[in-house]
């Protein structure tokens, strides 16, 4: 017969044999083999099985597809759905929370507590020459009514509410900013796309001139003065033509796909987009660079939140020094109790200081007023600590406000001088554009009549489509630059004109 502890040896290692050993341990899973989770369904290479609960991509529902959005309309769809505005105002509303709870931190702290319960006893009893057990019972309630009010504390509560409020500004500034941004990427998507557009307009007519040059090709060939060379230049015309048509499509879907990453809405989404219109540019009028920067630096929501969070960090650090002073504080409760048990109340009062134990056995009432003062007398440097670090906080904030000034001047000047050489290289494009189309009208004319050359025809046609094409960016450039500079200085509150 075994004794105990060799049968409880040999069960456990039954068990553990049993748990090592079992028919759906697959063995040894090698270095390469897909994860399987428990109860799933088999993994097929490196494919994991579908999770229907994950396959819905529903459409943007107030989207119109028979409507074609304008710039103001696409910024209005973005503003409603884009997930960083609605992050920028969950994060305001919050801020805004924490700064009116920071100022109501003043107030007095008022707390009930309510006890009831039954208490049993029962043990023995022994004197010289006598024993016996004793057993008690009771039961009994309590109603405890208690109150805190913080007196002077050197200013710690204010400067706490001052930085709370420093931080409310802070992310209001950021859901403004947050505007700003989607208003720029937005346009700079839209211009883009109209880019992408216009230079497929240009690759439409530049095919369409191609065929002309070989329907002239083939109608000198029917006359007898045309060659065999000049058709198949023309044919090849109209190839290259076809290929930059193709490749125009292929852009101007991408950056299609791009605006509406930009809108924020479901890929899926079905949009039309009105065409941009064509903007009238003129010679570069700029306001002097000191004027733009001077009036950037009051009004661009990085600098201004900024400077609020300098204005925060320097009350951190004043709630910092006053924490390490004394506070007064007036506390006071009210109680009655009833029955035969023994309750000991110890009402808590609020911001960390703990109120008077009341012993409050049998039946009764009482009240207190209590008017106190803490000293902060050693708590191993955490205070002095923090101090320190509130300093360096602020430190920290204002080097912060000097790099984003630093930033936003930079910023300023490279766009002026951008926007100054977009407007010129957008004159001087459509200058090259007219004088293209001369040319082009004028070699197909000369062929059709036997006095040019085919190749001159194709030359003229790819020195028009490629005018066309240094329009279409010019001006997109210029209409970008204009938006990137009202972006840097701040102005840019609604669809730019």
């Amino acid at each position: 017969m075994l004794r105990p502890d060799c049968a409880a040896t040999v069960l456990l290692a039954a068990l553990l044999a049993g748990c090592a050993v079992s028919p759906s341990d697959p063995g040894p899973a090698r270095p390469d083999a897909p994860w399987q989770p428990v109860h799933a369904a088999p993994v097929q290479g490196f494919v994991l099985p579908p999770q229907p609960a994950l396959a819905e991509l529903p459409a943007t529902a107030d989207v119109d597809p028979a409507h074609p959005y304008t710039l103001p309309e696409l910024i209005d769809l973005a503003q409603q759905h884009h997930p960083a505005t609605r992050i920028a105002w969950m994060e305001a509303r919050n801020a805004a929370l924490a700064a009116g709870a920071a100022q109501r931190s003043g107030l007095p702290r008022l707390s009930a507590t309510v006890l009831a319960g039954h208490q049993q006893r029962r043990g023995r009893g022994e004197a010289r020459w006598l024993s016996g057990d004793e057993r008690s019972s009771g039961q009994g309630a309590l109603g405890v009514l208690s109150l805190q009010w913080l007196l002077f504390d050197f200013g710690e509560r204010q400067a706490l509410a001052e930085g709370a409020e420093q931080g409310a500004v802070v992310a209001g500034i950021g859901f403004t900013a947050a505007h700003q941004q989607l208003i720029e990427s937005v346009s700079l998507a839209y211009y883009a796309l109209g880019a992408a557009q216009a230079r497929l307009a240009v690759a439409q007519r530049s095919l369409a001139n191609s065929r002309l040059v070989l329907d002239a090709a083939q109608a000198r060939q029917r006359q007898g003065v045309g060659t065999v060379i000049d058709i198949a230049q023309a044919r090849q015309g109209v190839a290259q033509a076809e290929l930059a048509r193709v490749q125009a499509e292929g852009r101007a879907r991408d950056q299609h796909h791009a605006l509406i990453a930009a809108l924020g809405i479901s890929p899926l989404t079905p949009l039309r987009v009105a065409p941009a219109p064509t903007p009238k540019l003129g010679p570069a009028t700029l306001a002097p660079i000191e004027r733009l920067v001077a009036d950037a630096l009051a009004r661009r929501p990085d600098v201004q939140a900024a400077h609020a969070a300098v204005l925060a960090s320097r009350a951190n650090a004043q709630a910092a020094e006053a924490a390490r002073k004394p506070k007064v504080f007036m506390a006071a409760s009210a109680s009655r109790s009833s029955g035969g048990a023994r309750i000991t109340a110890l009402p808590a009062l609020a911001g960390g200081q703990d109120g008077p134990a009341l012993d409050l056995s049998g039946s009764g009432s009482g009240a207190g007023v209590f008017v106190g003062v803490t000293v902060p007398l050693f708590d191993g440097g955490l205070r002095a600590s923090g101090q320190v670090q509130a300093q360096q906080r602020m430190d920290i904030a204002q080097a912060r406000l000097d790099r984003a000034r630093q930033q936003a001047v930079q910023q300023i000047v490279v766009a002026q001088d951008a926007l100054r050489s977009a407007l010129a290289g957008a004159q001087a494009a459509e200058s090259l554009q007219e004088a293209a189309a001369l040319t082009h009208d004028a070699a197909l004319d000369a062929y059709r009549h036997g006095v040019g050359t085919v190749t001159a025809v194709a030359l003229a046609d790819t020195q028009l489509a490629q005018a066309g094409q240094a329009l279409a960016d010019a001006r997109a450039a210029a209409q970008s630059a204009a938006v990137t500079l009202a972006f840097a200085t701040g102005a840019l509150g609604e669809a730019p004109p």
